[in-house]
């Protein structure tokens, strides 16, 4: 309410200082005191409409009613011809009373334009020149949300711990602690996810080490196990020629059992009287066992090897 009372107290103050220039034209002096009334309500956009018309009239042409125009831009939001016409104020009105004023729009308009760089500047001109200014405050709260939006977090921070600490009591105070509390909880998260990525590569790198490794056991006991199953293989090979030779021998003594058998079949037919008793043949039939023993054992062992294999390769 109260900046609403100083805007109309405002535009009433200007639009009586300036009636005098209107009154050599009564169309000027219309366009103006339409825009005027425009300008009292609020009603931006026909106080814009009306105060354009105004000063195409040359009595019209002065710093007051071009000040009113602009700031009825700044009001309706039409910020890119608020800005045209800040330039030619700047140009052309620079002994006017609202001159700093103007100087501070522009650089406020730049800033909402989203032209940072420029912002700064121009802000940092205005504080240079009018130190004692009361918009200084909101000048320098305007280079530092330039400087946030840039990215720019600690010179930022810097400007709004100046707002905090020499300007207690201006208006744009609590947003800059806002804007400190927010830069430093920004600089907490940062360390956070510094700290999570540092983490999360080191995570990544130990997995990977990890995994490398595991296929290298892998591949290492993939060798092993093939050089046990060649070995084993070559143990079964040995085993099994062993047997075969072992089982020719049985063969072989079991036709030598046979053809004494048949030698004294034929001795006792032809009545030899001298027929050797069977008990040296008995010796035979002991070693015929014992080649059959070791033949069964043979097999066994056989049997044993084939069967760890088949757990290894498993």
């Amino acid at each position: 309410m109260l900046r609403d009372f100083k805007k109309f107290t405002a535009a009433a103050v200007i639009c009586a200082s300036v009636f005098m220039y209107a009154a050599a034209s009564e169309s000027a002096s219309s366009a103006f005191v339409e825009a005027c009334k425009s300008y009292s309500r609020g009603e931006w956009a026909d106080a814009k409409f009306q105060l354009k018309k105004a000063v195409s009239y040359k009595e019209n042409l002065n710093p007051d009613t071009y000040f009113m125009l602009i700031m009825a831009e700044v009001y309706d939001g039409d910020n890119k011809s608020a800005l045209d016409d800040c330039n030619f104020y700047l140009e052309n009105f620079s002994d006017s009373m609202y001159y700093s004023r103007v100087y501070y729009q522009k650089g406020k308009l730049l800033y909402s334009l989203g032209e940072y760089e420029k912002s700064i500047v121009v802000l940092s001109d205005f504080c240079h020149r009018y130190e004692k200014d009361e918009l200084y405050s909101y000048a320098l709260f305007y280079i530092g949300e330039s400087l946030f939006a840039g990215y720019k977090y600690d010179e930022a921070g810097s400007v709004y711990e100046r707002i905090v600490t020499e300007f207690p009591e201006s208006p744009k105070t609590p947003a800059a602690q806002y804007r400190l509390e927010t830069i430093l909880q920004r600089g907490r998260e940062e360390k956070l996810l510094y700290l999570l990525k540092q983490t999360g590569e080191e995570y990544l790198s130990a997995k990977e080490e990890y995994e490398r490794q595991l296929r290298l056991y892998n591949s290492e006991a993939m060798d092993s196990t093939r050089q046990k199953l060649t070995a084993a293989q070559a143990r079964n090979e040995t085993l099994e020629k062993q047997v075969a030779e072992l089982e020719l021998q049985i063969a072989a003594l079991k036709n030598n059992q046979a053809e004494a058998d048949r030698i004294i079949a034929e001795l006792k037919e032809a009545g030899e009287k001298d027929i050797p008793a069977p008990e040296p043949f008995d010796e035979k039939k002991y070693q015929l066992k014992l080649l059959k023993e070791k033949a069964l054992e043979a097999q066994k062992m056989l049997d044993e090897k084939n069967a760890d294999s088949t757990t290894e390769g498993k």
